[in-house]
């Protein structure tokens, strides 16, 4: 396999099996890691729905599971007698369990996060669930994260850490198809170095993921700034109060992209543009428009919208409805509105 080619992925699915047939293949799949039960109240002629989507990092694999509500084991005879020495990183991203590992029991809803020591015993009770899941090699993680206990540990997903390290794993796994066997050993430490950050904060392994930690920190205040672009709440003391975040660190992050303020304003001035380009929209004053997403002066919306698009928002709008004729754009502004960008911008489904 040469640097350029993407890495290794496999595809199991129960899908094209007969229903009496799907559970028992489910069963030989996952039994690489578990022992795996029908609920008690299933019957074989109902069939079983289960999948996993895997992939191959070297050190570490990531894989996407679906399956139906189940019971999961791993007792002792079974981790002696494979001896599988790893850790199970699992997010059910949606779903959930209830389970114990040792004496810590555990009880997850959709967004929450565990990690699993495989050499240890288990017991897992899951609701039909959608899973994303890193196993990681015990020496792999110590490098990282030395003498602590983890088996059972829990981390919910809509704060902090938990908060993190889901939004880390979601994203590795939308984009894990376009890694590379080159960049595979370069993702697979930072993936360790953020488990390791997130389920224990120790100085040294922060300092160590902080870049992946900042990443994570900053793509979750993009998206609640993409989401909240009307909100007049945009301001740096309220995102840093939201993200839990100084306002030193707010800056640092938006640094690369021209400050946060500028982003703010770019990703509003965009929003504007998509807006006046639909002709579904063509009924809505400038003015309001303008002030929806913020701007309290058309003039000086005006005035930021032509320096960034090269046209008025009165130009882009009748552009729209086909009342203005195409004119060339200034160079810096080529690929704004007539290219494939606006395309994108201004594709509809039908």
């Amino acid at each position: 396999m040469s640097a350029g080619d993407k890495i290794p992925s496999t595809w199991f699915t129960t899908e094209h099996l007969s229903p009496r047939e799907q559970f028992d293949a489910w069963h030989e799949s996952i039994s690489v890691v578990f022992d795996a039960q029908p609920l008690a109240e299933r019957q074989p002629q109902e069939g079983f729905s289960a999948s996993v989507r895997a992939y191959h990092l070297g050190e570490v694999m990531l894989s996407q599971v679906e399956f139906e509500g189940q019971r999961f084991t791993r007792d002792k005879r079974r981790a002696a007698a494979d001896g599988l020495d790893h850790y199970l990183v699992h997010l059910y991203a949606t779903g959930g369990l209830v389970g114990t590992a040792h004496d810590r029991e555990r009880v997850l809803a959709g967004g929450d996060l565990q990690i699993l020591d495989l050499s240890q015993p288990n017991l897992t009770q899951a609701k039909a669930s959608g899973t994303i899941a890193l196993i990681i090699p015990r020496d792999t993680l110590r490098q990282a994260l030395p003498d602590a206990d983890l088996h059972g540990l829990v981390l919910r997903g809509q704060e902090g850490a938990g908060a993190l390290l889901s939004d880390y794993m979601r994203s590795l796994k939308r984009r894990a198809d376009s890694i590379t066997a080159a960049d595979a050993p370069f993702v697979a430490r930072a993936t360790t170095e953020m488990v390791a950050a997130c389920f224990h904060s120790t100085a040294e392994t922060m300092a160590r993921a902080r870049a992946t930690l900042e990443a994570a920190i900053l793509e979750r205040i993009q998206r609640h700034i993409a989401a909240n672009l009307a909100s007049p709440d945009l301001h740096p003391d309220r995102l840093c109060g939201r993200f839990a975040i100084s306002r030193t660190q707010l800056y640092r992050l938006f640094e690369p992209v021209g400050g946060v303020a500028a982003y703010i304003q770019d990703r509003r001035l965009a929003r504007a543009y998509t807006q006046l380009s639909d002709v579904r929209q063509g009924h809505r004053r400038i003015y309001d428009i303008a002030y929806d997403l913020g701007f309290s002066s058309e003039a000086h919306f005006s005035r930021l919208f032509r320096r960034v698009f090269g046209l008025s928002p009165s130009d882009v709008r009748a552009r729209a409805l086909g009342l203005l004729s195409e004119r060339p754009l200034a160079a810096k502004d080529a690929a704004s509105p007539d290219g494939y960008e606006a395309w994108v911008r201004n594709l509809r489904g039908v």
